[in-house]
């Protein structure tokens, strides 16, 4: 990934590698020295843009664990955002899901008109998030594993599937999860606020009624 920035005076790029070694390892001076081996004998042009570089930082990449509830026993609390479903960036979806889980959230609690109907709110909104955002960690890490194959048949099988995308020509599909079709339908074509409603609506009918 790489971008422009400070209007056009600085040039700024991501990359990123499996890396088994401990960050507690990782010093600033070092960094330069492991991005230039990690990716030589690379495209002629990246290994050009990389020994350019003055200096760089080198971080980790986590996902957080998937976790069962977002709410308190209370109702009082409520975790959204990383602090709910932290991901690895591989689709690029992580402050997306933020956004997704206060769009559900507003929804929810448009729904209710007194504080007693909380409860019931949050528990609505936490399942319907919890299944969507756990599906997109599940596909960015997948995707994450798909990019880094080692050389090999994965690798060949991969790089084929793309053939047509790359040259530019139509495709139906694609290992890259950016750019295939039916993926990107699912990850750019949810709608949170009508998910939500949905689930509000699913969740309403089988309520038992207020005597």
């Amino acid at each position: 990934m790489t971008y422009a920035m400070n209007s056009g005076k600085t040039f700024n790029m991501v990359l990123s590698h499996v890396d088994h070694s401990h960050p507690s390892t990782w010093t600033k001076k070092l960094a330069k020295d492991h991005i230039q081996t990690e990716f030589d004998g690379w495209d002629p042009q990246l290994t050009k843009i990389l020994s350019f570089i003055d200096s760089s930082i080198k971080w980790p990449l986590r996902v957080g664990p998937k976790l069962s509830r977002w709410t308190s026993p209370s109702s009082k609390l409520v975790v959204i955002g990383d602090a709910a479903h932290a991901m690895l960036p591989y689709m690029s979806q992580g402050a997306a899901m933020a956004v997704e889980d206060g769009a559900a959230l507003a929804i929810a609690l448009d729904h209710i008109s007194v504080l007693d109907e909380m409860p019931f709110a949050l528990r609505v909104f936490e399942a319907e998030r919890i299944k969507r955002s756990g599906a997109m960690m599940d596909a960015s890490s997948m995707n994450g594993l798909i990019w880094h194959f080692p050389d090999g048949p994965e690798q060949r099988a991969r790089d084929e599937s793309m053939t047509a995308e790359v040259a530019g020509l139509p495709f139906t599909h694609s290992a890259n999860q950016w750019s295939d079709p039916v993926t990107c339908w699912w990850a750019f074509g949810y709608d949170a606020e009508e998910a939500m409603a949905q689930a509000w609506r699913r969740a309403s009918s089988n309520r038992p009624a207020k005597c």
